[in-house]
């Protein structure tokens, strides 16, 4: 009996208090990381009211970037709620304005949506994803300050140039910290959402903890090379970029970007605060771009490594395939030319006697035309036995491949067409019978090729074989046997793809006549498993 499931519902009361306990984490989370970066801003002012690295604006930038939309309300309303906190130290008054400053929050959240949804969000997985972080902290600094510079009160005491510098410096302090800190958040977030590799991350923490010290080492032994320093700061960047990709670089531009600010917070002096933006501008942005080409190039790397070993296995696989192909093939040949010499060669034998035998016993005139029989006949038994040889060549089974190259039926076919035939053979192991084969196959091929097409005079043969590989040369003194040849280009196709059957390599030669060239490597048998 099949019982109907059950499945218990969540109460409404319960969704809507842990939606509330989110929003409130999120709200209290991003207050806690306001007020810690804006005490760190306060220490970089350069002018009064003005940061040269305002931290702020990369805590809220990458905390809307993070977050789904959902959480936008409750960001903008603790960014009021941080505001109306931040203004009561200068009134003395508590005053929250919900409203303040809408239309500029307005445009900065649709800025930064409109990127979230084009084909190109702001990400630090790739190059086109940090162009795009970066293009996005620069639009959203630049229409604070320049489209709603009269919501703030400077308007009312700068005019002209002297505003103009003014809202540069605050876009240029906006940007410096939304570039400085906003990614460093969103790595840190992306690798609480998937699963972290342990031993890359400690090797990670390590480094940068030994380039921390190292640098801060040297600073207390020598603060005068301070300059010097800040100048090599992009150097532990690009090692680590190299590394870990665009985490090491993250973290590389965080540390060296961390101990400059470090310096500029003692110094208080504004110039050197100035300068030091202009520095943590330039590690932050060729760290993005940096570990964002290195991370591609790494993941590049590893498909090119698969796609090769995928190919590599394919090759393999296409090797072994006609590796059986071949030896069917010589299979089919050898029974065949065991069925021509078995029935058809001893009819053809058991004639000729026959002719024989009867024209010791008739006249003249039928002793003409049984002469004519057996020439016949003999001519038959003739291509019979070329046939056979072709298919399947009894001398390489009977002799051995070196004497059947040497002194087998190649040599009797060159002797016939007044080609002097030479081989040199130096074999210093066993062969396998496919490499037998095939050799003695494209020897084969090769002198039909030269009595047919090449007009030689002279073919000579040398073969070699060592521990790992096996080189067969042939050359004749002819001209050479092109692939539009109507029956040479198959047979150069047909010695190729013996050689590639067996893993080989072929190459083909005009110079000083016709050469080719078949290279074999010998495998172990750890290399065949």
């Amino acid at each position: 009996m099949n019982w109907p499931r059950v499945i218990a519902a969540t109460p409404p009361a319960a969704i809507i208090l842990r939606a509330a306990t989110k929003q409130l984490t999120v709200c209290i989370t991003y207050l806690i990381a306001l007020a810690v970066a804006s005490w760190v801003s306060n220490h970089l002012e350069t002018v009064p009211q003005s940061s040269a690295i305002f931290l702020p604006a990369g805590i809220k930038l990458a905390f809307v970037i993070i977050l789904p939309t959902r959480y936008w309300p409750m960001i903008w309303f603790a960014s009021r709620l941080y505001a109306a906190y931040q203004g009561s130290f200068h009134t003395q008054q508590w005053h929250l304005n919900l409203f303040h400053g809408v239309w500029q929050e307005a445009i900065y959240f649709a800025i930064i949506f409109a990127f979230k949804q084009s084909r190109w969000p702001p990400t630090i997985k790739d190059s086109k994803g940090v162009l795009s972080l970066i293009l996005l902290a620069s639009i959203a600094t630049a229409s604070k300050w320049f489209l709603f510079a009269s919501s703030f009160e400077f308007t009312t005491w700068l005019k002209g140039k002297q505003l103009l510098q003014y809202q540069l410096n605050m876009t240029l302090g906006d940007l410096t910290g939304s570039l400085f800190i906003a990614p460093f958040i969103i790595l840190c977030a992306s690798s609480c959402q998937r699963a972290v590799n342990l031993q890359g991350g400690l090797k990670l923490t390590l480094a940068v903890i030994v380039f921390t010290l190292l640098v801060l080492s040297m600073y207390l032994l020598r603060p005068d090379i301070y300059p010097l320093l800040r100048l090599a700061s992009l150097l532990p960047i690009i090692w680590f970029s190299y590394h870990f990709g665009i985490t090491g670089a993250i973290f590389a531009a965080a540390g060296a970007n961390g101990l400059i600010i470090l310096e500029a917070s003692i110094s208080h002096d504004a110039t050197n605060t100035y300068i030091s933006q202009l520095f943590i501008l330039t590690n932050a942005a060729t760290s993005l771009l940096l570990g964002a080409a290195a991370a591609e190039l790494r993941h590049n790397n590893n498909m090119l490594t698969t796609t090769n070993l995928e190919l590599r296995t394919l090759l393999a696989k296409n090797q072994q395939l006609a590796i059986k192909m071949v030896n069917v093939q010589e299979s089919e040949r050898k029974h065949l030319s065991q069925e021509l010499h078995d029935e058809l060669g001893q009819n053809l034998t058991a004639f000729k006697t026959d002719l024989a035998v009867l024209a010791s016993m008739t006249d003249q005139q039928a002793a003409d035309i049984i002469a004519a029989l057996k020439q016949n006949a003999n001519g038959m038994y003739d291509s019979v036995y070329h046939l056979m040889h072709y298919l399947r060549p009894r001398e390489l089974d009977e002799v051995g491949l070196a004497r059947a190259l040497s002194s087998g039926q190649l040599k009797s076919l060159m002797y016939k067409e007044k080609i002097q035939y030479t081989t040199h053979l130096c074999l210093n192991k066993d062969l396998s019978e496919d490499h037998q084969i095939a050799i003695y196959r494209i020897c084969q091929e090769a002198v039909t090729n030269c009595i047919k097409h090449s007009s030689a005079s002279e073919l000579v043969i040398n073969l070699n074989s060592s521990s790992d590989h096996i080189t067969l040369l042939i050359q004749d003194n002819g001209h050479a046997v092109t692939k539009t040849s109507h029956s040479g280009g198959y047979g150069l196709a047909f010695i190729d793809e013996r050689a590639m059957a067996l893993g080989g390599q072929c190459t083909f030669s005009n110079e000083q006549g016709f050469t080719i060239t078949v290279t074999f490597p010998i495998l172990t048998d750890e290399q065949v498993r």
